[in-house]
């Protein structure tokens, strides 16, 4: 950043000339917040002509000088900017009144106590804020503002008649974390649970933003959250978790750095159409709302496009409609359990089954057929033809660094496919200079054969080994492309003077131990709730590794990004 030194010196007069006004805001006056409140910044945004960047960064690095001035003097023309860019009123400092209070209850660690919700009001007829003890509302636009801090509020309004003291929150948002208890768990409502959870969540990720967090007032809370909610998890699939860059001891040593990619079996449920990425409006929906309009009335059967009967899901052909009723039938797992028996050559015997009889558990695949776990066909599994229940995302994608700290997650529509992870690990890393030295991956041999075919040179400065665990257990050796490009041991960097691997090539699979106790709470998850509580769950989890990582002296820190390209 290079400014003539006469815009640096009116930027601070400007902003020693708005300390009462910065002050308002603040609890302890004596120190410099760490950000500008929104309005002030604004206006030294437009008097100066500089971007809100750079007022941020002037603020940052200035901050503590601008405090210390004495005074500061400004010439008439300056004080024109004033008439130009700011409020057309005149501050004339009205006593709040017009109180309104109502009973509310205080959920503390200490148990639950009575309370009154208090809020005030300008008497003068023109102003149209009301102030809660977080926030403000402007009552004509209906528009809830946060009130600037630099810290989370150790008491939250939650609701109109409750209010929440955030260690409890915090306390529940810990159990949640590191035992995966579910919010439904605890003595408030899963609702209260889960909307303080979010909310907190929400103030630290604005306050480290430098921004105000702004709702709307009226309407279901919900409603008005996912807003916010899905601002915050296109952000997170802009900018990434704040690890993303992540480098210590562990994961970068010989001057590489080392990231896993993985997959686990966690998922939302999606549209029915393969590859379909637009949400549900419901979990209990089938199609996303432009599929909806396209298939919710012709036959569950993927190979055909009839429309289906009234009040059956199948069409008027016999096939199909002698499954639906077979799959209908309240005693099928009789059948299936007698179709079992005699398919192993056993007579059904005419009383029940002996104590010490064993039968295997049986699969009921989607397309009717009734899969053998032991004699599978040796071509394979084939794809599902016929779609009854609802269907999830295919995984999850992981990339996590050798030393425990996730960089990033994505979901993997349809299936894990080469192309799907290259595009997602693109969106990670976008810049080619920002890419790991060495990304182990359990497909890599596939990964470099498709960016061959590809001519895509993206990872071309990278080691794409498979990870040690996948190499020695699921790559043929008469695969001579992966023994020749992927195994992990012709990299003599990868390989200590002991003899023993130089990174943990299995992080990914520990991390995904960590995520796969939320299956029961992501279960039933729309995407925006699921995103947004997956990216946060990870981010105080990396948070807790960090401060671990530090105290243990493995000197963590974050690679500055290079330009995007």
């Amino acid at each position: 950043m290079d400014l003539p030194l006469v815009l640096i010196d009116r930027f601070i007069r400007f902003a020693r000339h708005f300390k009462p006004e910065i002050s308002l805001s603040m609890q302890d006056p004596i120190a410099p917040p760490k950000y500008l409140p929104p309005h002030v910044a604004q206006f030294l945004s437009k008097a100066l002509e500089l971007s809100a960047a750079i007022i941020s960064t002037l603020w940052s690095t200035l901050r503590f000088d601008v405090w210390d001035l004495v005074s500061a003097q400004l010439c008439l023309s300056e004080r024109s900017l004033f008439d130009e860019h700011g409020s057309r009123t005149i501050a004339k400092h009205h006593k709040l009144g017009t109180i309104s209070r109502v009973q509310a209850t205080y959920f503390t660690r200490d148990g639950p106590f009575p309370a009154y919700s208090t809020s005030l009001r300008c008497k003068s007829d023109t102003c149209d804020i009301r102030y809660y003890l977080n926030y403000s509302v402007d009552i004509k636009q209906h528009i809830r503002q946060y009130y600037v801090s630099d810290d989370i509020p150790e008491v939250l309004h939650l609701e109109e008649h409750s209010f929440i003291q955030t260690a409890l929150s915090e306390l529940f948002t810990a159990c949640t974390l590191f035992a995966w208890v579910h919010e439904s768990r605890f003595v408030l409502t899963s609702i209260q649970v889960r909307r303080a959870f979010i909310l907190i969540s929400l103030l630290r990720d604005w306050r480290e933003q430098g921004s105000t967090l702004v709702m709307l007032e009226q309407g279901d809370l919900d409603l008005r959250l996912k807003d916010l909610i899905s601002e915050r998890n296109n952000r997170m699939i802009i900018a990434g978790q704040p690890e993303r860059l992540h480098a210590c001891d562990i994961c970068e040593k010989r001057s590489l750095r080392a990231v896993v990619t993985d997959g686990t079996t966690l998922g939302h449920y999606s549209c029915k159409v393969h590859n379909c990425t637009e949400p549900l409006v419901n979990i209990r929906h089938h199609w996303c709302p432009t599929h909806t309009k396209q298939l919710q009335h012709f036959c569950v059967f993927t190979d055909c496009n009839r429309p289906a009967r009234h009040g059956y899901r199948t069409c008027d052909n016999t096939a199909h409609s002698k499954y639906e009723e077979y799959r209908n039938l309240k005693t099928k797992g009789f059948f299936l359990l007698r179709q079992r028996l005699q398919r192993a050559g056993i007579d059904q015997p005419s009383s029940s089954l002996a104590l010490d009889t064993t039968l295997e558990d049986v699969v009921d695949l989607e397309g009717g057929q009734i899969e053998d776990p032991v004699h599978k066909s040796d071509k394979g599994n084939r794809p599902s033809k016929v779609l009854f229940a609802r269907r999830r995302v295919h995984n999850v994608q992981f990339v996590v660094a050798t030393c425990g700290v996730i960089i990033a997650q994505a979901p993997m529509f349809g299936a894990e496919s080469i192309s799907g992870v290259k595009d997602f690990l693109k969106s990670v890393y976008p810049n080619p200079q920002d890419l790991p030295d060495v990304l182990f991956y359990d497909n890599n041999c596939q990964l470099q054969s498709h960016l061959q075919a590809q001519g895509d040179n993206h990872f071309c400065g990278t080691m794409l080994p498979v990870d040690v665990f996948h190499f020695k257990s699921k790559h043929k050796e008469s695969d001579e492309f992966c023994q020749k490009h992927c195994n992990p041991s012709q990299w003599t960097e990868l390989v200590g003077e002991d003899g023993e691997w130089v990174f943990n090539s299995s992080a990914a699979e520990q991390s995904n131990v960590w995520s796969g106790g939320y299956q029961a709470i992501l279960r039933d998850m729309l995407p925006h709730n699921f995103n947004f509580f997956l990216d946060e769950m990870i981010k105080r989890r990396n948070e807790v590794l960090i401060a671990k990582l530090r105290c243990e002296g493995r000197a963590p820190y974050c690679i500055p990004s290079y330009p995007a390209q």
